[in-house]
């Protein structure tokens, strides 16, 4: 398996023995030649939103490669996928021979991401996830967990307005910055929880779409650093996802709070400042692929 997926995956093992099966439905195609394990593919499908889904572990062993595999394993996936009404599917490419492989598929590469998207309507990428966001209704901000592992997808690969969209995780929007994340995000915002000194919170739709996400992380000092972003179809759920966050740091003796932000992200600041944060100078600028990018400080003490 080493020799197949390398030393990291997407997804952790547990996942493969049932521990997220309440929130999302894991399959696992295989192929084996001669009694050997030659090439896998795993498509994982929300429960919440079951239109969406992630591949991941597309992969061949080194002496089974250039037969076909991957390119059998997945068309199988994608048909299973839209028998079941699915319309969208997405995993993470900039690998050339495999992005051909893709594309051929009916994959197509998402602006300002490594990442593509099998419209099953034969539809843009833009153009379904412009839809996916239309007309949802209220959202609400709860602890994020496994459910959103997949509706987390498509809310970071929209192209926001504001350049840092949160500076726990150093995610950019892809309108400044290429996004080379997709079934691994949920590895990502998850780190900021790991060790037990931050955690993180989605906003909820009814319909189980993920439209906004926030980070709180404890440092050394005491101070909690907070971070958050929402869909612009969804900003009025923004200051409900800083306040699960903020509410999460002072149950655990956070003494203050900080946030960092671009200082070309105006509305940002403004949205914190309207929380009770005040301006407190220039902190660390953001490295944007390369450039420097200023940022500004804001802090407030115990909400």
């Amino acid at each position: 398996m080493g020799a197949i997926f390398g030393e990291h995956s997407d997804l952790p093992p547990e996942v493969f023995l049932g521990e997220e099966d309440e929130h999302n439905r894991t399959s696992v195609y295989l192929d084996r030649r001669d009694e050997k394990l030659a090439g896998t593919c795993v498509l994982m499908v929300s429960k919440a939103v079951p239109t969406i889904d992630g591949i991941s572990a597309v992969a061949t062993s080194p002496q089974f490669r250039r037969s076909g595999i991957a390119t059998q394993l997945c068309r199988q996936a994608v048909d299973d996928f839209r028998e079941g009404g699915g319309q969208a599917i997405f995993l993470g490419a900039g690998i050339p021979n495999a992005d051909r492989i893709y594309h051929r598929l009916g994959w197509r590469k998402l602006a300002g991401a490594n990442v593509m998207a099998n419209i099953s309507d034969r539809d843009s990428p833009e153009a379904f996830l412009v839809d996916y966001f239309r007309d949802l209704g209220a959202a609400s901000a709860r602890t994020a967990h496994p459910q959103d592992r997949i509706p987390m997808i498509p809310l970071l690969h929209v192209p926001h307005d504001w350049q840092m969209l949160d500076s726990n995780v150093g995610m950019f929007s892809t309108r400044y910055a290429v996004q080379g994340w997709c079934m691994s995000l949920y590895r990502r915002y998850a780190a900021v929880a790991a060790d037990g000194r931050g955690s993180w919170f989605s906003a909820v739709t009814d319909s189980g779409r993920v439209v906004g996400l926030s980070t709180a992380r404890l440092d050394e000092s005491g101070r909690c650093r907070v971070d958050a972003f929402a869909h612009k179809n969804h900003v009025i759920v923004w200051h409900e996802l800083v306040h699960a966050a903020t509410d999460w740091g002072t149950r655990r003796g956070a003494s203050s709070f900080d946030a960092s932000v671009s200082v070309e992200d105006e509305e940002k600041r403004a949205l914190f400042v309207s929380t009770g944060f005040r301006v407190q100078g220039r902190a660390e600028p953001f490295d944007l692929g390369g450039r420097q990018v200023e940022s500004v400080r804001l802090s407030t003490d115990l909400m």
